[in-house]
């Protein structure tokens, strides 16, 4: 029997003639395990950056961007549910244009969380913070789980847990909790492998497919796809070219009899997925039959694929690489999805599973090209003749590419294949250890080459944590300087623009009034038209215009406007203007009463 069967099989006891003891054991010892990876993921994920709960309900993680949009998102979202919203899609932003919350990515999975934290700003960020926590948790969860369905052993899915968990590029994408929301990906794999009695180690044996497994693995999948389509999308083709792969496979080796119970869980689970995926489909197509100016342009992409470099950057907080690269870390256009490492001892370590591992040499090499081709897409139009033939050929003519403006994301495979090929180099030096053991003389002998086995095995997995450590840096928010459910609604904050409307959006979660106000992956024309008619406010024209769109309240934000085209907005009169001023500390309140008939 081979060290690799050997390992995964229980320690000897006495079977019941039902086997019913060795079903039952085998069960315990893997929810023992599941909770020891549990715990030790928490335990991983808060010490990599323990700041992320100093003050959830104060503080968000990376910038004061995209974060403040998603604590808003996730806020509306609880509390649409919550309150029985009628128009779910159409939030209180953007003068409540029709079914605004699809003009970019949804995290809607994430609405226990919502409902656990409750409303308001505090409430808002607390929910961010815990989802994000869920999400690193997850990520290293799953990464694990996929690797030990895949075989890999204790070791070596330990490995692949940090090194898909930790991966430095999820340093920079703090900032979209779509993005690093890879955990579900993994699961998914991992349930769907494990299931159909797949691996990467063994192959197919059909003796030992679970089809409780493969209904629970498309049931995670139904999940993942609610937390957006900018990683969901190349997801759901992962999925297809799966499913095809495993169907040629049974194809190939006769088309033996597959149980019944498989073939239930198969076409319920798949065609559950089908199913929400295409409801969670519908809003966005909407927003795009009615505004076509949606459309992401091709011309975006160059300017959001990272170049070769960014292969091998990792963020600014890094204990080991921050100073260190930071000369190469200033030429980036746009680090947050320019910087896309997913760790240099991980890319060794998989460089040697190339050549060393417990997976057999064809998936081996088939795997490594999958990960050569994520490469190649994740470099996006930055790669050789990558305007020709890589990433613009998806882009292009796969249905629903043409919305992924940022290849860079593409790095979530790449970070898979590489963790799964240094997965496989653990795994085999765990067989070579495993056999000296057995060969070893006497307990003494045994304990020794046990020692000294674990001791070298756990170097690798300490590499790759040293070399992916560090969390983002984390920022304070600054709360409404007003009671904004006590204002007459709609209103309208001042200054105005893209980034800054996050932040205004994120107060609105006091009472949820409309707000003028809002900015997400696409800002539909009137947005615009409006921030520049308000340029001169307050004005006869900009109050006129403000009037036209029935807003009643504007508030200047003395701070905010400092050093913009509102800065002296606050202290200009408005006397022959119909409107009524009121200074309340930072802000300067203006009441816009409609205009008599």
């Amino acid at each position: 029997m081979s060290a690799g069967v050997r390992e995964e099989l229980p320690d000897r006891v006495e079977p019941a003639p039902d086997g019913t003891h060795d079903a039952g054991d085998g069960r315990r010892r893997g929810l023992v395990e599941a909770l020891l990876v549990l715990l030790a993921a928490v335990f991983v994920v808060y010490e990599n950056d323990p700041e992320q709960l100093e003050d959830i309900g104060g503080t968000i993680a990376g910038n004061l961007g995209d974060p403040l949009y998603f604590a808003w998102q996730l806020s509306w979202v609880g509390h649409a549910v919550a309150d029985h919203v009628p128009d779910f899609w159409t939030t209180n932003a953007f003068l409540r244009a029709a079914g605004n919350l699809a003009f970019t990515d949804t995290i809607l999975g994430y609405l226990p969380v919502s409902l656990l934290t409750g409303p308001g700003q505090a409430g808002a960020l607390a929910a961010l913070t815990i989802a994000g926590v869920v999400a690193n948790v997850l990520a290293l969860c799953g990464g694990y789980a996929l690797a030990r369905a895949l075989g890999a052993g204790v070791l070596g899915s330990t490995l692949a847990g940090v090194g898909v968990g930790l991966a430095p590029w999820r340093v920079e994408q703090a900032i979209h909790l779509n993005v690093v929301s890879t955990g579900g990906i993994a699961f998914t794999l991992a349930l769907l492998a494990y299931g159909h009695g797949w691996s990467l180690r063994h192959g197919w044996r059909p003796d030992r497919m679970h089809p409780w497994a493969v209904a629970a693995g498309w049931a995670v999948a139904c999940w993942q796809i609610t937390l957006g389509f900018a990683i969901g999308i190349p997801f759901v083709y992962v999925l297809a070219l799966v499913t095809a792969l495993w169907g040629l496979g049974w194809l190939r080796s006769g088309r033996p009899p597959l149980p019944r119970r498989l073939l239930v869980a198969e076409g319920a689970g798949g065609g559950a997925f089908l199913l929400v995926t295409g409801l969670l489909v519908q809003p966005y197509l909407r927003v795009l039959a009615t505004n076509p100016a949606s459309q992401r342009s091709e011309a975006m992409l160059p300017l959001f694929s990272p170049p070769w470099t960014g292969l091998r950057l990792s963020s600014d907080t890094s204990w080991f690489w921050g100073e260190r690269q930071a000369p190469d870390r200033a030429k980036l256009f746009w680090p947050p999805e320019m910087i896309v490492s997913p760790g240099l001892v991980l890319a060794a370590l998989a460089v040697l599973g190339l050549f060393v591992s417990a997976w057999p040499l064809r998936r081996r090499i088939g795997l490594a090209l999958a990960t050569a081709l994520a490469t190649a897409l994740t470099l996006g139009t930055q790669f050789w003749g990558g305007r020709a033939w890589t990433y613009l050929v998806l882009y292009r003519y796969l249905p629903g590419w043409d919305v992924l403006r940022t290849p860079g994301r593409m790095i979530i495979w790449v970070t898979f294949g590489l963790a799964l090929l240094a997965a496989g180099f653990v795994a085999r030096l765990a067989d070579v250890v495993a056999e000296r053991l057995g060969s070893a003389g006497g307990d003494a002998g045994r304990r020794a080459v046990a020692g000294v086995g674990a001791a070298a095995l756990l170097v690798p997995i300490g590499l790759v944590v040293a070399d992916d450590w560090g969390g983002p840096r984390h920022w304070p928010v600054a709360p409404a300087p007003v009671r904004v459910s006590s204002l007459p609604a709609p209103i309208m904050f001042l200054p105005t623009d893209q980034i800054g409307d996050y932040h205004l959006m994120l107060w609105t979660t006091d009472g949820f009034p409309t707000l003028a106000n809002g900015n997400s992956g696409f800002n539909p024309p009137q947005q615009e038209q409006l921030r520049q008619a308000t340029r001169t406010f307050p004005d006869a024209a900009s109050v006129a215009a403000l009037r036209a769109k029935g807003i009643r309240t504007v508030v200047v934000v003395r701070s905010r406007a400092a050093g913009t085209r509102w800065a002296a907005a606050a202290d200009k009169s408005v006397a022959g203007l119909g409107i009524r001023r009121e200074d309340v500390g930072d802000a300067v309140v203006y009441h816009l009463p409609p205009s008599p008939r």
